[in-house]
């Protein structure tokens, strides 16, 4: 079992803990536990991103309000690194020939920050790239040993 030690937080996985879905927030309160803020980062856009998404309503759930959106926010930049993105991190995404271009920015910010992997519900969306493990949430827990 390979020992990941920085590890970059998707957009989804975040709008899942926030939103109290089971198998995301177990997987976080465990890196949350085990892991120091400085190996645990997400960026500026997936922030954005997930303040976005709170604040739309949802078929299953209203959208929260922006007391509720700030708490969770906090909550997240409490325990995880944010990553700033650049221009020229949105340069180099677009050098990437895979289709999804904001999935090739997470990858540069993910690299950028030096990860070895990265946890997320759309592994696929990152199968053009080699050099990173791509996990969900749930095998994360299983993945993740903590030196």
């Amino acid at each position: 079992m390979k020992t990941f030690i920085r590890i970059y937080i998707d957009t989804n996985v975040l709008i899942n803990y926030c939103t109290g879905q089971p198998t995301e927030t177990a997987a976080l309160d465990f890196l949350f536990k085990k892991k120091r803020r400085e190996v645990l980062f997400t960026s500026s856009l997936a922030i954005v991103q997930t303040v976005a998404n709170l604040q739309t309503a949802k078929k299953t759930r209203k959208a929260y309000s922006r007391e509720q959106t700030i708490e969770y926010i906090e909550r997240l930049r409490q325990k995880i690194t944010v990553a700033n993105l650049t221009d020229e991190d949105i340069t180099e995404g677009f050098s990437y020939a895979n289709k999804d271009i904001e999935d090739n920015i997470h990858y540069v910010l993910s690299k950028k920050m030096k990860c070895d992997a990265i946890i997320t519900n759309n592994v696929s969306d990152f199968d053009y790239f080699k050099d990173i493990a791509v996990m969900k949430p749930e095998r994360g827990i299983l993945s993740v040993r903590i030196k």
